[in-house]
């Protein structure tokens, strides 16, 4: 184990139905940077169910897709994490990862407002093109189907 070995925690999404959870995809990421940002203290044990924290912030730096349902961290999946520890337990704290972090969730929010202003781009589009129709003449049905598109 050393300062670039990744560690690839399983994460499970997942989606409620009625009173169960049905496996929607399962997504391993490299939770370095996270695990490598945290302070050794709060770091989850290998068999801990408390370690959401990771997705959320996975899910804030980009490392996996924004998910609005249930998931579940699997680090008793993950073979490099134990190992990860002992590595920790030498090295409590971990030179230029909260940097790392930072710039991450910047390139994620970049990436995100470009998209949004994409989007945007598109709905003005179909707006404008619709505007110079006669409502009258067109069903509100089809005017919403065309803007949603």
């Amino acid at each position: 184990m050393d300062a670039n070995t990744p560690i690839n925690i399983p994460i499970r999404l997942e989606q409620w139905i009625h009173d169960n959870y049905m496996e929607v995809e399962t997504i391993i990421i490299d939770a370095r940077p996270i695990l490598d940002a945290t302070d050794f203290d709060n770091l989850p044990e290998w068999e801990d169910w408390g370690a959401d924290f990771i997705a959320e912030d996975a899910q804030r730096i980009g490392l996996l897709k924004m998910w609005s349902g249930p998931f579940t961290v699997e680090l008793f999946n993950c073979d490099e994490y134990p190992d990860y520890l002992e590595w920790r337990k030498t090295h409590k704290t971990v030179e230029g990862a909260a940097e790392h972090i930072l710039d991450l969730s910047k390139k994620e929010l970049l990436w995100r407002i470009e998209e949004t202003k994409k989007q945007l781009d598109k709905y003005v589009s179909q707006y404008e093109a619709l505007s110079g129709e006669n409502p009258r003449q067109t069903s509100g049905t089809a005017l919403v189907g065309r803007l949603l598109v």
